[in-house]
């Protein structure tokens, strides 16, 4: 199993990613810090995955299975 730094490397060198800055409230922002400290990983990459799994779940939801 890759750690957390293989992934970031993985998700870096793929030339399908793009940046953008996102502003959050004090409040959310030290909720995820301290949820990225307890699982070892940088924010962006928690914000990376949170993000994905919402977009997975609303697709399914628009696009339900047949």
């Amino acid at each position: 199993m890759m750690d957390w730094r293989q992934i970031l490397l993985v998700l870096m060198s793929q030339s399908d990613r793009v940046q953008t800055s996102i502003y959050f409230p004090k409040d959310i922002h030290e909720a995820l810090v301290r949820w990225a400290q307890a699982e070892d990983r940088p924010i962006s990459n928690l914000v990376v995955r949170i993000v994905s799994k919402a977009v997975e779940e609303r697709q399914k939801q628009q696009n339900p299975p047949q």
